[in-house]
C-alpha cells in the first residue's frame, strides 16, 4: 500500500520503522480528571472521618452521660448528706438520764502520782461534756452536782431518783499500784438485764475508741461481790458505775486526755443506744415507754429503808446467801461499806477490784 493509499484510508501518514509519532496531549481533560480524583479522595477521607467521629462520639456521649450522672450525684451528695445530717440534728430523744460526777468539794477522790490531778475534776469535766453532747440531741440530762460540792451517797441517790431519770451513770477514776490499768464498769449483783446492757454498751463504745485494758463489766462491790455500790443499790432506774481508767496509771491518764471528746461522744452514743434497745424511745427519738423506766433490781423504799421486788416482796438489796433456806431474807454477813478511799491492791484476791470505793 502506497503512502497515498494509507493516507486516504487512515487519514494520517504511515509510521515507518525508526520514526516517532507525535502524540497530542489533552491537558484540559487531564486536569479535570485530577481534580475529580482529588475530590473523590477528599470525599472518601471525610466520610471515613465522619464514621469514626460518629463511633467515637457515641462513646463520648455515653461517657458524658456517665460523667453527667456522676456530676449530678456529686452535686446531690452534699444535699443528701446535709439532709441526713439535718435529720439527725432534728431528732430529739425523749428520755432522761442522770449523770453522777464522782466525789466533789473536800472529797477529791483519788489522785495521780503528782498529787495535782484529782478524780473529782476529771469526773466533773467528763459528765459536763457528756451532758452537752446529749442535750444537743434533745436528751434531758440531770447532774447530781453542778459544781465542786460534796454530796453524801444518800443525797446522790435521792437526786437521781427525784430526777425521774430513765438511766443513771456514775463516773469515777480507779486507783491502785501503777501496774493496774484499764476501764471497768460495775453493776448491781442481781445482774439485771437492763443495767447490764447499759454497762456493756458503754464499755464497748469506750473500747472502740481505745482504752488501756478492758477490765469487763463486773457485779457487786469492789472486793465484796455479795454487796453493791450504793448508787447501784438505791437508784430506781438501770444504773452502772464507770471506772474510767486508773488515775494512778500514766497511760490511762494520757488516753483520757487524748481521747476526752471521743470518750464523751462514745458514752453519749452508748446511752442513746441503750435507750433505743430498752424500748424507751424509737429510732426517731419519740418516747415509747410510759412513765419512768425502772430496773428489775430490788427497788429501794426510802420510807421504810427496805428493798422489794416487782411483786412487792421485801428482799435484801445485796446478793443473798445461796445456801440460805430463806432465799429472800438471808445473806452472808457483809462488812459495812465505808465512805472512804479503798486501795487494797496488794492481795491477789482483790487485784481486779482496786477501784476507789467511796461510792459504796
Amino acid at each position: 500500500m502506497t503512502d497515498e493509499e494509507f493516507r486516504e484510508k487512515y487519514g494520517r501518514d504511515p509510521v515507518k520503522p525508526g520514526q516517532h509519532t507525535k502524540v497530542k496531549v489533552y491537558w484540559d481533560r487531564i486536569i479535570i480528571a485530577l481534580i475529580l480524583l482529588i475530590l473523590l479522595i477528599f470525599g472518601i477521607v471525610k466520610g471515613i472521618m465522619a464514621i469514626v467521629g460518629a463511633i467515637k462520639g457515641s462513646g463520648d456521649d455515653s461517657s458524658s452521660v456517665t460523667d453527667a450522672a456522676v456530676s449530678v450525684s456529686d452535686e446531690s451528695s452534699p444535699d443528701e448528706s446535709e439532709d441526713d445530717s439535718s435529720q439527725q440534728e432534728n431528732i430529739s430523744y425523749q428520755f432522761i438520764v442522770c449523770l453522777d460526777p464522782g466525789h466533789g468539794g473536800e472529797d477529791g477522790g483519788a489522785t495521780d502520782k503528782s498529787g495535782k490531778r484529782w478524780e473529782k475534776d476529771d469526773t466533773f469535766k467528763m459528765c459536763t461534756r457528756i451532758k452537752e453532747i446529749l442535750e444537743a440531741k434533745g436528751v434531758t440530762v440531770a447532774l447530781t452536782r453542778n459544781d465542786d460540792v460534796l454530796l453524801s451517797l444518800e443525797e446522790i441517790c435521792t437526786a437521781a431518783n427525784d430526777s425521774k431519770a430513765d438511766l443513771f451513770v456514775s463516773i469515777h477514776r480507779n486507783s491502785a499500784e501503777e501496774k493496774f490499768k484499764g476501764v471497768e464498769i460495775w453493776v448491781n449483783n442481781h445482774e439485771p438485764e437492763s443495767d447490764t446492757l447499759l454497762a456493756s454498751n458503754l464499755l464497748t463504745a469506750l473500747d472502740r475508741v481505745g482504752i488501756n485494758e478492758n477490765r469487763n463489766v463486773n457485779y457487786g462491790f469492789i472486793g465484796e461481790p455479795q454487796s453493791n455500790y450504793q448508787v447501784n443499790r438505791q437508784t430506781h432506774m438501770p444504773s452502772c458505775l464507770v471506772e474510767l481508767g486508773f488515775i494512778t496509771n500514766d497511760k490511762d491518764n494520757e488516753l483520757l486526755d487524748k481521747n476526752f471528746d471521743a470518750y464523751a461522744e462514745a458514752m453519749a452514743d452508748a446511752i442513746i443506744k441503750t435507750a433505743k434497745e430498752l424500748g424507751i424511745v424509737d429510732e426517731q427519738g419519740s418516747r415509747l415507754h410510759e412513765g419512768q423506766y425502772l430496773s428489775t433490781k430490788p427497788q429501794w423504799d426510802p420510807a421504810t429503808n427496805t428493798y422489794h421486788t416487782e411483786d412487792g416482796d421485801v428482799v435484801y438489796a445485796d446478793a443473798i446467801d445461796p445456801n440460805a433456806e430463806d432465799k429472800n431474807l438471808k445473806r452472808t454477813d457483809i462488812p459495812a461499806q465505808q465512805d472512804t478511799q479503798q486501795t487494797d491492791a496488794n492481795t491477789d484476791a482483790t487485784q481486779q477490784n482496786n477501784a476507789d470505793g467511796t461510792v459504796g
